[in-house]
């Protein structure tokens, strides 16, 4: 639960520090930091969907490969 709470933690602060020095503007360049930032989230999201779902399929075939002994 700590590692969760780290992680959502640190989505809001990225955010926040986007917005902080107002260095990026309105423009252009403010929607491509925000294109580019979501991207890689989803990127991330889809990488751990797919860690995971190997992680389960490598545990039941290992519980069917000793049950099988």
């Amino acid at each position: 639960m700590k590692f969760l709470t780290f992680i959502f933690s640190l989505l809001l602060t990225s955010q926040a520090f986007a917005h902080a020095d107002h260095a990026l503007g309105d423009g252009a360049l403010h929607m491509l930091y925000h294109a580019v930032f979501w991207l890689l989230f989803a990127v991330v999201i889809v990488k751990a969907i797919s860690y995971f779902k190997n992680k389960k399929s490598k545990t039941i075939k290992f519980k069917r490969k000793n049950s099988d002994c």
